[in-house]
């Protein structure tokens, strides 16, 4: 049987993926969607030493001979009857997330965008800055650190910002709050006994005349820039504005800076990348980070980027 399927790894509520979806499917292949906020509540999937896995939903049923590609895009918890109580819910999901890593470890396909694997070390913010620099990016001068000494000298000669080391949000009693990245004021200094609890990255603050978001799909490169100093809300971290109507544009990157982009994905071992850089006043670029499954939707309807055809062509290639 030749494989004819696409599988999509994704959530119920992700309408990126439908578009997706619906690309792939216009180029004639098939696609089984595992929404893994509804596994294992609705979605089934089965597997044995063998090499046969099946994945079921919706009275539709998928086997690993099927499958030509994966998109991975991300892994939800699921929503759980309310009467299961706290220590079993946390056991089921320890043992559902396991489960389905290993699963999709050992699917036959080798045409993935991108392997879970191969996304959790791209991840990685002090990778990623080392293997920026060697591929020629501008880097900010940075520290990663939970030692306030290192803080205080580093310091000295440069205002700084600060961002979380990998996730940028926090969970509290109200729900999930989004942590920006923020300008350092001196006061911040002088508590910086906090970071006994936790190491945190530190830069030198980029003046910048925009911020430039490229997307990378395999070779391809598609790049925005987002008009982040004509708002207050938006100039330190264009993520956290209050303007819905941040403006945003087609930017032309240079084609030194473009194959930078291009160079980065691939080192890091993904097929996709959100990169975030900074333009200068002096037109310099600075690499701040790469996202391995950045989102990208609001960037197709903004600015007509083909964004979910050209992954639905890598995919069905």
């Amino acid at each position: 049987m030749t494989p004819n399927t696409v599988l999509l790894v994704t959530t119920s509520y992700d309408d990126a993926a439908t578009l997706v979806e619906t690309q792939v499917e216009k180029a004639g292949m098939e696609t089984f969607r595992l929404n893994t906020d509804r596994f294992p509540t609705e979605v089934k999937v089965s597997f044995n030493p063998q090499g046969e896995i099946t994945f079921s939903y919706d009275q539709k049923t998928v086997a690993d001979s099927q499958i030509y590609s994966v998109r991975y895009r991300r892994h939800a918890t699921p929503t759980w009857p309310e009467q299961i109580e706290a220590g079993p819910r946390e056991f089921c999901e320890r043992e559902c997330r396991a489960f389905l890593n290993g699963v999709l470890s050992s699917l036959t396909t080798e045409r993935w965008l991108s392997s879970p694997t191969a996304i959790h070390k791209a991840e990685q913010k002090p990778y990623q800055l080392t293997i920026a620099e060697q591929v020629g990016f501008r880097i900010p001068d940075t520290i990663i650190t939970n030692d306030p000494n290192q803080v205080s000298a580093f310091a000295e000669s440069r205002d700084l910002i600060a961002k979380a080391v990998r996730s940028g949000y926090i969970a509290t009693p109200e729900g999930n709050q989004a942590i920006f990245t923020s300008e350092v004021d001196p006061q911040d200094l002088q508590h910086l006994d906090r970071l006994a609890l936790g190491p945190i990255i530190f830069q030198e603050k980029i003046r910048k005349q925009s911020d430039i978001r490229v997307t990378v799909i395999g070779s391809e490169a598609f790049a925005a820039e987002i008009l982040s100093q004509e708002n207050p809300s938006s100039e330190t971290d264009w993520r956290a504005t209050d303007d819905p109507d941040l403006k945003h544009r087609i930017h032309r990157l240079p084609d030194q800076i473009e194959s930078y982009c291009q160079e980065i994905v691939a080192r890091l071992g993904i097929q996709y990348g959100a990169i975030d850089l900074a333009l200068t006043p002096e037109g310099s670029y600075v690499f701040f980070e790469v996202n391995p499954n950045g989102q990208w939707l609001w960037l197709e309807r903004q600015l007509d980027f083909p964004i979910a055809e050209r992954i639905a062509r890598w995919l069905t290639n």
